[in-house]
């Protein structure tokens, strides 16, 4: 066993169900866990997945409330069926999942209720991508990011890096417009005056991809929560109103395709 299968197994954490290898997940949860410091809170994992973290968070928080929101779009609603799973035979009450597309619509009035935390891993990079408005522009991706960090009083951000040639080739691309991802996020908290403190927490390895960095931004005047009901409410009705752009939709084709051929993602 590796250093970070010891420590997995060391951990008496869930069985890691997902996308990912079980050391990806174990070392972005070492990363997190350590600043979960409420017992009593809210928070919203986005694009949950097969619902590991949230899960992982609900079993390791009893009193806290856990909202996962996921459309299924990338397993084929196989991550949904695998979270659910995992919710009954753990009979976890405290896990609440929303099965709905998001997009940047989603957190222009969620910003108004927000929650203690919030999980962006790895997902922030395909608001781009014809979920429901095109980020074209650094003002762009500026204005939807901001919005995002304000639905939480702290964000767990982790994108793909900068450099790598063949990290995801996603419309982020435009945001970092030649910066690092780190000045690319401070940069993006001034021009949308968000009031915050950013601090590196560590990389993740992505196979190939090479290593993601995982950020905590926190804000520096928390503001009062809202209640994890009414939070789950707007997501849930913003989720209605989504609709996908004809360009997501080829792409979502061309992937359904080559996964009947290959069976393979």
């Amino acid at each position: 066993m590796n250093d970070l299968e010891t420590q997995f197994a060391a951990s008496k954490q869930l069985p890691a169900r997902g996308y990912a290898s079980e050391a990806m997940y174990v070392c972005r949860w070492n990363l997190i866990e350590p600043h979960l410091t409420l017992d009593d809170f809210t928070l919203v994992d986005w694009g949950s997945d097969a619902g590991w973290f949230s899960v992982t968070t609900a079993v390791a928080f009893p009193s806290a409330t856990v909202i996962s929101v996921e459309a299924g779009l990338m397993t084929h609603g196989k991550g949904i069926a695998l979270h659910k799973q995992m919710v009954k035979d753990h009979s976890i009450t405290n896990n609440v999942l929303i099965n709905t597309l998001f997009a940047p619509a989603t957190f222009d009035g969620l910003s108004a209720l927000p929650s203690d935390y919030q999980l962006v891993l790895s997902i922030f990079h395909h608001m781009g991508d014809g979920y429901g408005r095109y980020l074209t522009t650094v003002a762009e991706w500026n204005t939807v990011f901001c919005s995002l960090v304000t639905c939480a009083n702290v964000t767990f951000l982790e994108v793909p890096n900068e450099h790598s040639d063949v990290e995801t080739p996603h419309r982020i691309r435009k945001w970092y417009a030649g910066r690092d991802v780190e000045t690319t996020i401070r940069e993006g908290l001034q021009h949308g005056g968000v009031n915050a403190d950013l601090e590196l927490l560590g990389e993740t390895e992505h196979g190939a991809k090479g290593l993601r960095e995982m950020f905590k931004i926190t804000l520096n005047k928390p503001r009062e929560t809202a209640l994890a009901e009414a939070v789950a409410a707007h997501i849930e009705a913003a989720g209605k109103g989504i609709r996908m752009r004809p360009y997501r939709r080829l792409k979502l084709m061309v992937f359904e395709m080559k996964h009947a051929l290959t069976g393979r993602r």
